[in-house]
This record gives structure tokens, sequence and C-alpha cells, in this order.
């Protein structure tokens, strides 16, 4: 199946609301302290990032639907079909990372391989192996907590 877009309006669309949702993260992920006067916190770099990201993609947007200057492409959903599933490996993978990094990591690793066609044993054993050895090195060496 061939899916037909066009590249200012949906770029525009996706700067938008990557921007609104910044916005609307920072009060949750970046504290505020005592600021006296006019001065700077660490709000301010990520919020007018996230502006310039609404701006640029309003920008974008107008070009499109007033000035009509886009391109239209066209997606093969068949070939990118490979792509959207291994995304939801990493979305998995961020899901069981949170249960274990032990079994995430070898999940990556392994479902990696297969979307490569990997056929060699040895390979997903290098996979296991390197897991455990890291898996260690950051609990023993450089004290690092996972789960």
């Amino acid at each position: 199946m061939k899916v037909k877009y066009r590249t200012n309006l949906w770029a525009g669309i996706v700067s938008v609301i990557f921007g609104l949702a910044v916005l609307w993260l920072i009060p949750a992920q970046i504290g505020t302290e005592y600021s006296s006067g006019n001065s700077l916190t660490s709000r301010a770099v990520p919020g007018g990032a996230a502006i310039l990201f609404i701006v640029c993609g309003a920008a974008l947007i107008v070009q499109s639907l007033i000035l009509k200057k886009d391109t239209v492409r066209e997606l093969n959903l068949a070939k990118e079909g490979k792509a959207f599933l291994y995304m939801a490996v990493f979305g998995i993978y961020v899901i069981l990372f949170d249960y274990s990094f032990i079994v995430a990591s070898i999940f990556l690793g392994a479902a990696t391989l297969l979307f490569t066609k990997s056929k060699k044993k040895l390979y997903y054993m290098i996979v296991i192996i390197t897991v455990f050895v890291l898996y260690l090195l950051f609990t023993q060496v450089l004290h690092v907590r996972l789960k």
C-alpha cells in the first residue's frame, strides 16, 4: 500500500505537536528554583526551544497551505513495515527495561539479529554474554543500580 503525503505540511504538524508536548512536559520534568529579578531559570532553554519548534512548524504549515510550496512524496508501507515493526521492538524494550535490564537487553539484541536474518547461534550467544558482562560491569564496578 502506498500513501502520499505533503512534506512541509506533515513536518510542520509534527513540529508543532512536539513543541506543544515539550511545553506541556516542562513543568513536570524541570523544577523551579528561587530566582531574583529577571534571571533565567532552568526552564528557559527547553521552553525557548519548544517555542522555536512551534514557530517553525507553523511557518511550514503556512508555507504548505497558503503559499503552496510543498512537495508530494510517496511512502510505501509494505517496504517501511519492517522499520515500523522495529520501532515497536524499541517500545517493548523500554517497557521490559522497567522490569529487568538483562531480559530487555537480550530481547533487543535477539530481535536485532532476527531482523538482520542472522542464523548463527554464536551471534546470539555473544549477545547474551555481552549483556551479562555489561550488567556485571555496571552493577559491580560502576555501582549503577539496574533492575
